[in-house]
């Protein structure tokens, strides 16, 4: 058994720099070519061969993602992102289109090709078409339930030998096939041809992550005379308003989890396992990566250790965790998450030392944060390693130099820089803090 690549999204510098303290093996992100995270930063221009260096110097890789899916006017952009790719010697492209793949196999036949899950792969001569066009690892798709996995990667060892397959196992789920929802053209009144504005290019308006109220719930199907369609109502996750504010699940799914699943795709040899969040925080990518790396060391270490991992995704889950179409019911929750606890937000990220004894830190504040509140502060170190800044330990300054005291700060505020001076040994550049 060896332990899948863990890949991690990054939408601008500060999230590339984040995945690469808690623990990336390989990085995904978006520059100058179509990719279907347009509301992303992305690493346009010289900003790719900045983060091709910076994560070639951690020892993890760069893959570019071209993997929208372009029209004939678009081309020029494509060839544009593989020649920046190629220049700035990133390790590899993802693509989804097969005339984009062609493209990537004429042009850059010296960067590995990786096939999206918007490909939408579910079967072992997809794999060998992919193979055959020149990539060197799938995605599978999204809607893939276990068994279809295992009997791929049966096929792939059987019959493709040295092939890699990947799996995407944390983040939200599409309401259709993956990367290919309808709803953003409909509900916001985004033209189907209008260019850059449709979200097999890159701007999905995201539908399956609002909240919806039916006027009609059935339809009836006079041939047989039942109804047609059922449609299950999720109540408020609150548990002190029951049977308030409901919505629809199937509309607003939950986010996909596969971390239980973790050891049985190690066994069955898959060779990456992949994170979504290009155009999630920073903050977000933290708490998550630390998480599954986590998992992931302990699997390696021949202690897996699951609920610990789940007990710092619960901080970053917005919606229930499920298996979705990977298990035996897409609607379940999976175990371990203790969804009445209290959610804790990251509130500051550590920027650089102020002085040279390293009692003092810049800081930026990405919530609302009172020093004075009695949990005191908990530096997120990597590997789960959580140790409590005691309030009075700590102080937050406004305007301070490195050797000049500032105006206290009790309260700060998302986006707000200050200094923060402490005597723990802990603290380093990009470290988070909740």
């Amino acid at each position: 058994m060896r332990t899948p690549e863990l890949l991690l999204p990054c939408g601008d510098m500060e999230s590339l720099e984040t995945a690469l303290l808690y623990g990336a093996n390989a990085v995904y992100l978006g520059a100058d070519g179509p990719n279907l995270r347009a509301g992303a930063a992305g690493f346009a221009g010289p900003n790719l061969a900045k983060a091709t260096q910076l994560a070639r110097a951690a020892g993890v890789r760069v893959y570019v993602c071209l993997n929208a899916s372009p029209r004939e006017q678009d081309l020029p952009l494509v060839r544009q992102g593989i020649e920046q790719a190629v220049e700035a010697r990133a390790d590899g492209l993802i693509v989804a289109d097969a005339g984009v793949a062609r493209l990537a196999v004429r042009h850059a036949p010296q960067l590995p090709l990786h096939i999206s899950t918007q490909a939408n792969t579910r079967n072992s001569d997809g794999l060998a078409f992919w193979r055959d066009l020149g990539a060197t690892r799938v995605n599978l798709a999204r809607e893939c339930a276990a068994a279809e996995v295992a009997a791929l990667a049966r096929a792939r060892d059987a019959l493709l030998p040295g092939f890699e397959l990947e799996i995407f196992a944390h983040g939200a789920q599409c309401m259709a096939l993956s990367g290919r929802c309808a709803m953003s053209v409909h509900m916001v009144e985004r033209g189907v041809n209008q260019t850059g504005r449709t979200a097999c290019m890159g701007a999905c308006a995201h539908p399956c992550r609002y909240e919806y109220r039916l006027r009609a719930v059935v339809e009836e199907r006079k041939r047989q005379g039942s109804d047609a369609w059922e449609l299950l109502e999720q109540w408020t996750d609150d548990p002190a308003a029951p049977g308030q504010a409901h919505w629809s699940q199937f509309f607003a799914p939950q986010d996909l989890c596969l971390l239980w699943h973790a050891p049985w795709l190690a066994r069955l040899g898959v060779d990456a396992l992949k994170i979504e969040g290009r155009t999630r925080s920073s903050a977000y990518l933290a708490v998550a990566a630390d998480a599954w790396r986590f998992a992931l060391d302990s699997l390696a270490g021949g202690s897996f250790q699951p609920r610990a991992a789940l007990a710092e995704l619960r901080h970053a889950a917005t919606r229930p965790l499920t298996a979705g179409l990977f298990g035996p019911d897409a609607r379940r929750e999976i175990p371990g998450v203790d969804r009445l606890a209290p959610r804790r937000q990251p509130m500051l990220r550590v920027i650089a030392p102020a002085n040279a004894d390293a009692t003092a830190w810049e800081v930026e504040l990405k919530g609302t944060f009172n020093t004075s509140r009695p949990e005191g502060l908990t530096l997120m170190l990597p590997g789960l390693l959580r140790p409590v800044l005691p309030p009075g330990s700590f102080r937050l300054e406004h305007g301070a130099g490195s050797s000049t005291p500032g105006l206290p700060a009790q309260v700060g505020h998302p986006g707000m820089r200050a200094l923060l001076r402490t005597e723990s040994p802990h603290l380093r550049p990009g470290i988070f803090a909740r």
